[in-house]
């Protein structure tokens, strides 16, 4: 890590003379991207990046998004757009299209991934502002997806750190989940309780009759999602994989998530 770090220096200092080539910056947010990288993991599904794809990411060091970044930092880039909303709007939106879309009759939402260009597209069209004249999809494993992609590419989980051990300690005590998830940052508080709220809606015995997706098969898709291991142990990771899944279980199945009405 310290060579990378000072050969960055060293190769940023030499060309940064060149006005026109802002190499520091660009170099500061791929180390940025790459320690991300480190944390997360790759990407699952990768493939070959659209011409639209690379021309985003060419803006990204100028330009904030609303993906990899902090829920604090999300709050922000939308508070000039959507000053009244509590809740992060690209969640909002997304969760929104996937039951507009028939999310609750289509088999193994969530589970089955959409397809994986068509995610690209609509993660850049959100970025830009392009989804406002026209939604670029009506598929709702796209929608789900790229759902499930911004939580995960969170600069931080939601879930605190400090909550993890908490989480895996209580997993199944529904009482005790509860009360950890009203003791988080109120941004984070409202984001978990959001999307148990929004995965609740899916466990009822007619929909699952069309999804094949109950609360365990739910609660395995997202707990990755929401926590985040703080080892970097896979051995250790693996053996948390199934506390972490009995935690989100429990949270889907016990948690009440009635104050949650009407907020945005």
């Amino acid at each position: 890590k310290q060579w990378y770090q000072r050969r960055v220096a060293i190769t940023a200092g030499d060309l940064n003379q060149v006005s026109e080539v802002p190499v520091m910056m660009y170099a500061e947010y791929c180390h940025d991207r790459l320690g991300k990288m480190v944390v997360r993991g790759a990407k699952h599904g990768q493939k070959k990046p659209t011409v639209d794809e690379i021309s985003h990411a060419m803006q990204l060091p100028f330009k904030k998004s609303m993906f990899g970044a902090t829920l604090e930092e999300v709050m922000e880039l939308q508070r000039d757009t959507h000053p009244n909303h509590y809740l992060p709007w690209v969640m909002t939106l997304l969760g929104d299209k996937v039951i507009e879309f028939g999310g609750y009759k289509t088999e193994g939402i969530f589970r089955v991934p959409g397809d994986i260009d068509r995610v690209g597209t609509l993660k850049v069209s959100i970025d830009n502002g392009d989804y406002v004249h026209s939604f670029p999809t009506s598929d709702a494993p796209v929608c789900a997806s790229l759902l499930k992609e911004w939580l995960r590419e969170l600069y931080d989980p939601v879930i605190i750190p400090d909550s993890y051990q908490k989480c895996l300690d209580n997993c199944d005590n529904a009482k005790y989940c509860s009360a950890i998830i009203q003791e988080l940052p109120d941004i984070n508080r409202l984001v978990v309780t959001y999307v148990i709220k929004f995965l609740q809606g899916f466990i009822k015995d007619d929909i699952i009759s069309k999804t094949k997706m109950t609360s365990d098969n739910l609660a395995m898709v997202f707990a990755p999602n929401l926590l985040r291991c703080p080892s970097n142990d896979l051995q250790v990771a693996m053996d948390n994989s199934k506390w972490e899944m009995t935690f989100v279980r429990t949270l889907i199945n016990h948690m009440d998530t009635s104050y949650m009405e009407g907020i945005v």
